[in-house]
């Protein structure tokens, strides 16, 4: 499913077709932070994350970290008027 059209039926993040858990990949993958930070930063491996991001690209039909920040944005995920620049 392209970006456009998943991004034109989902208005809230709350709708979004992902796992709590999922989001959490999302939202820090979005603020750029790499696989094996988000491993640290949730405790898990850098291989349960490889499995987070894949079935996060298959979920939204997205194919990079580019297309995912952006969708991030676009739902609520990661709100850019809160970010602190030294997070990124």
């Amino acid at each position: 499913m392209p970006l456009d059209n998943l991004a034109s039926g989902l208005s809230h993040s709350s709708q979004l077709p992902l796992t709590p858990r999922e989001r959490q990949v999302l939202q820090e993958l979005a603020m750029g932070k790499s696989n094996k930070m988000i491993a640290h930063i949730l405790s898990i491996s850098m291989y349960t994350v490889d499995g987070y991001v894949k079935e996060i690209y298959r979920k939204l039909g997205i194919r990079n970290r580019t297309m995912a920040t952006l969708f991030a944005v676009q739902h609520g995920i990661l709100n850019l008027n809160h970010l602190d620049m030294a997070d990124l």
